[in-house]
């Protein structure tokens, strides 16, 4: 059998002490593939065909005991296993990451290594393995999509009025959909990163480069046009074939049905995960409409016993003011593919309200359940720690009113320059005012004497047996990790 590339593991929940699982994998030919484990045969699902490639799923679960397990599982003859955590006071371990690649052939000239730091983390795998990996957005780049589609290329060279009422033709569509299919086959069979998406099931939300960059940041007529709405219908039906695993028109039960887009959560335990899509709906003026939003409060309300909430936000909630950033990055040669990210941030403007209505909506949550919240970020290729605090109704400093932010990007891309990281620390000593009583502030990152790391890094996240959270940066030749301990409220 010709498997182009897989098997993807995929996280499906805790029901009824069962840890469900699903795997993904590419082949090309008719043949359907076969996956064994533990004595029993899942069915094949073939989700979509593209050309003589197929994307088949299995999805399977596996009962949870008073101990920990290594599951083995097998496809066309190749055998992999993965880690099941015991079913009651789990020391649950994730891997976080974001920003799995790069924008440019110019940027990934600039890294002999690659995949370095999927390397070390497969080495912190084999010694203490991860049950969950969760990827915090830009898992693919679809930047060269400009490059690759010579029907794009013409329709760049149009002047602006015209690009804009062009027709998204069918030569284009064409052109699109494999350039997206090429993409995910090619990047996710490298190697190092393939061994790990066999063994850690993942739960994954996009962001802007799993279309292209800065998509949800341009002008209302470049959004609307034909074209980058055309471009975005295949790269969004691509994120759910495989980053969902599944079809557009049936995704998973923990995806939140009334909405438009994938936010969805799990609870594992006393532990909750919610991924929230801030990239579909997008524009320069929202993140998320309000029924979108209502949505995700929604599922928050009928969480029970939960005492860590864990929110997956692309980009950080908390971060230095990028409208003083972009006036400081016009005198800096080379920045200016930043002007779109800036555009992007909880901060701008536009988006400044709707931020301030997730901050009190979480702090709410977080006194009414008595739950620990945290907000895990990626996007700004740094390493960094933020914290909002409120006594607005309680007493300052108490465990309910302080929501902490992790950052850690990028595992592949590129870290920024030193010129643009000593801009972030200058910036980044200031107290935000967020509200009457609610601040917010970069920390001096964990040992160290300034808030940013400028290297490139991914987050271990382990849960011990008093339920505190212990998150480990392992940063780009560093020889330990950097490390903060979070406690329950």
């Amino acid at each position: 059998m010709n498997i182009e590339m897989g098997p993807i593991l995929g996280f499906r929940g805790v029901k009824n002490n069962k840890w469900h699982v699903c795997a993904l994998i590419v082949v090309k030919g008719d043949e359907t593939p076969k996956l064994t484990s533990g004595g029993g045969s899942p069915a094949a699902n073939n989700l979509y065909s593209y050309g003589n490639r197929k994307i088949w799923r299995f999805e399977w679960a596996v009962d949870q005991t008073d101990k920990e397990q290594a599951v083995e599982y097998s496809i066309d003859g190749d055998k992999w296993k993965f880690r099941v955590p015991p079913k009651k006071d789990a020391e649950l371990r994730f891997a976080y990451s974001s920003c799995n690649g790069y924008g440019s052939a110019k940027d990934a000239k600039k890294i002999e290594d690659k995949n370095k730091m999927w390397k070390v983390l497969s080495d912190q795998h084999d010694e203490k393995p991860y049950h969950l990996m969760i990827m915090g957005g830009d898992q693919v780049y679809g930047d060269p999509i400009w490059e690759m589609s010579s029907t794009l290329k013409k329709w760049a060279e149009k002047s602006g009025k015209e690009r804009w009422k062009a027709k998204f033709t069918q030569q284009m569509d064409t052109q699109v959909e494999k350039f997206y299919m090429d993409l995910y086959c090619s990047r996710w069979s490298q190697p190092e990163q393939a061994k790990m998406f066999a063994q850690i099931p993942a739960m994954m939300m996009w962001d802007d480069h799993d279309v292209f960059d800065g998509w949800g940041s341009y002008p209302e007529d470049w959004q609307a046009s034909e074209v980058y709405q055309g471009i975005f219908a295949q790269g969004s039906k691509y994120f759910s074939l495989f980053q969902m695993q599944a079809r557009p028109d049936d995704l998973p039960d923990a995806v939140f049905k009334r909405q438009p887009g994938f936010s969805y959560g799990y609870q594992i335990g006393d532990i909750a995960i919610l991924a929230l899509d801030t990239r579909f709906e997008r524009t320069q003026k929202m993140i998320m409409s309000s029924h979108a939003w209502d949505q995700a409060f929604s599922w928050l309300e009928g969480l029970s016993g939960c005492k860590h909430l864990l929110i997956m936000a692309s980009i950080p909630v908390v971060y230095p003011d990028f409208g003083l950033m972009e006036k400081a990055l016009a005198f800096i040669p080379g920045q200016q593919s930043l002007e779109d990210d800036l555009k992007d941030h909880w901060r701008s403007r536009t988006h400044k309200e709707e931020r301030l209505r997730l901050i009190h909506r979480l702090f709410k949550f977080s006194e009414e359940k008595e739950c620990r919240v945290s907000i895990l970020s990626g996007d700004v290729h740094v390493a960094a720690v933020g914290v909002i605090e409120s006594n607005r109704g309680g007493t300052a400093g108490s465990n309910a009113y302080v929501i902490n932010q992790l950052i850690s990007s990028a595992i592949v891309n590129i870290p920024p320059n030193a010129v643009v990281v000593w801009f972030l620390e200058k910036m980044g000593d200031n107290v935000e005012k967020v509200d009457r009583g609610i601040t917010a502030q970069m920390l001096t990152f964990p040992a160290t004497d300034h808030r940013f790391i400028g290297a490139r890094n991914w987050l271990s996240l382990s849960l011990d047996d008093k339920r505190r959270v212990w998150a480990d940066w392992f940063v780009e030749d560093e020889d330990a990790p950097f490390t903060k301990v979070i406690h329950t409220v």
